[in-house]
């Protein structure tokens, strides 16, 4: 629904629209009694925002001519003449770029419509800001006069409109190609004189007034277009009459009405008399304006519907989130039922494979095992073919570039087990009547276990250096990558008592000599890796 306020500086009329069909029109007249009316209307309606629409015999139409520069000049240019003419109604100045100047320096034609008296407008508007009801616009009715030709499809250069939206009060309104231009009120007394008498009047004195402000030449054709109602059409023909350069023409209120296309018989029921007059038929154009910008009233006056607007718009707005938000949610709903569906889908397919699987492979089952079984035939046989380097010739022959590089001189060899051990470690008790079982299959690596037994030939005298050379031996052995482990069971030793080597005399020694010799054994363990290379 939009709200129209037409305010003619004596009453005020109201009129909702919603669409094209005006549902409702109220009037209220100033003072205390009127002001208190109004205030009830506003706080009992909702708060839709008020268009209003002025038609005041205190708004004037001036032309002037600024020199043609830039959009930013200009401003300035307009702004200190505003501020120099018209400082009392700052914030009731209209302006428009109507056109250019034919000769000279071709500057600019300016039209400046104001508002001299705003104050006329302020009792009103204190009651709508006490209410807090939104504004979004001030509109002057004689400029939504060039809307309403564009409605009729009026295309002349030169149009005088003649319309009476209050009984006492006559607006004529000057349009040049389709331009408005000038506009003026008159006051009537029909007491005195028929409507007729006083349009013939007025238009005699309103064409001379353009003529003077040289909207239009002297002879120049212009076209007079009155609206009226049906009842007032013959008594003004017979009063104003066609001449050479004047022509008069008459359109009914029904007509007009029904041109627009609006629908006044919701407020036909309650009062006919709002239809005898042009008001209802500008309160519409003033509807149909799709942007909400009038001429007048500054940022200050429209704040409340500019944060109703965006409070509007934020509302849209999150609506517009949750409806993408319902729709993402519906979507991902789908999507997982979906993917639930066809997860079940992918596991009972996955279901009929492994069955599928499990009963061809029970058919293989027996083959399958027999290729294992040669698998492993043909693995443990790799296995004993790598340990083929495990033989006493091979270890001889290790053992030997071992000892060589010691020195053997002196030290003789009497005696050497070897057998092939699974296990990296020496056994605590060396049983040798033990066979030791080896199993290739097995992970663990098969290693070489040798007993090395030999005594050192030396003079009874040197028996610390058979000790010695036996541990040059054994760290010979230890410092081989070869050897992995090496433990030394016997090694030489001296069996006498200490009064008993004191008290000998040389023969008793050369006699024991030989008998030393015999103790001068040594026997040592070791375990030797796989030498594969």
């Amino acid at each position: 629904m939009k709200r129209v306020f037409y305010y003619s500086g004596h009453h005020l009329t109201i009129f909702h629209w919603k669409n094209e069909n005006c549902i409702a029109s109220f009037v209220f007249n100033p003072g205390e009694a009127g002001f208190e009316k109004f205030k009830t209307y506003l706080m009992e309606t909702d708060n839709t925002p008020v268009r209003i629409l002025i038609d005041l015999i205190e708004e004037g139409f001036n032309i002037e001519a600024i020199p043609h520069v830039g959009s930013t000049d200009r401003r300035a240019i307009i702004s200190r003449m505003i501020e120099r003419q018209y400082r009392k109604s700052i914030d009731y100045v209209y302006y428009k770029i109507i056109g250019r100047e034919t000769g000279g320096r071709r500057d600019d034609i300016l039209l400046c419509s104001v508002l001299s008296n705003p104050e006329i407008l302020e009792p009103w508007l204190n009651v709508l800001n006490e209410c807090n009801t939104s504004i979004c616009g001030i509109w002057s009715l004689p400029q939504l006069s060039q809307s309403l030709l564009l409605k009729l499809d009026i295309k002349i250069p030169n149009i005088l409109m003649i319309s009476q939206q209050v009984p006492n009060i006559l607006r004529q309104t000057f349009i040049k190609n389709g331009v408005f231009q000038s506009s003026r009120s008159a006051v009537v007394n029909l007491q005195d004189a028929s409507i007729g008498q006083y349009i013939s009047l007025e238009v005699e004195q309103t064409i001379r007034f353009i003529a003077n402000q040289r909207h239009i030449g002297f002879d120049e054709n212009i076209e007079v277009h009155i609206m009226c109602r049906e009842c007032d059409i013959q008594g003004i023909k017979n009063c104003c009459t066609d001449s050479v350069s004047l022509s008069f023409h008459y359109h009914k209120l029904s007509d007009i009405i029904n041109i627009l296309g609006c629908n006044l018989q919701t407020i036909e029921q309650n009062s006919q008399k709002t239809t005898d007059d042009c008001k209802v038929i500008f309160s519409y154009v003033c509807a149909l304006k799709l942007l909400p910008v009038g001429h007048y009233g500054n940022q200050s006056l429209f704040v409340k519907y500019y944060e109703q607007m965006f409070s509007r718009a934020l509302y849209a707005l999150s609506s517009v989130i949750l409806l993408l938000s319902v729709i993402i949610t519906l979507t991902c709903i789908s999507d997982s039922n979906a993917l639930d569906k066809e997860i079940i889908t992918l596991k009972e397919q996955a279901e009929v494979v492994n069955n599928q699987y499990k009963k061809n492979l029970l058919k293989l089952e027996h083959k399958l095992f027999k290729a294992q079984s040669m698998q492993s035939s043909v693995l443990l046989a790799k296995k004993i073919q790598g340990y083929k380097s495990l033989s006493p010739q091979n270890f001889m022959s290790d053992i030997s570039r071992i000892l060589t590089r010691t020195g053997m001189n002196g030290t003789e060899i009497t005696r050497i087990r070897w057998q092939q051990r699974q296990s990296n470690v020496l056994p605590v008790v060396n049983n040798k009547s033990h066979k030791r079982q080896i199993d290739y299959s097995k992970s663990e690596n098969i290693n070489q276990h040798a007993t090395i037994e030999g005594h050192i030939v030396t003079s009874n005298s040197s028996l610390k250096a058979s000790v010695k050379k036996v541990n040059l031996i054994a760290d010979a052995f230890k410092s081989s990558q070869l050897i992995s482990q090496i433990k030394i069971n016997k090694i030489p030793f001296d069996y006498r008592s200490k009064s008993s080597i004191e008290n000998e005399s040389g023969i008793e020694q050369e006699n024991s000599g030989e008998q030393y010799n015999n103790k001068s054994q040594f026997e040592i363990e070791l375990i030797m890796k796989d030498n594969k290379s």
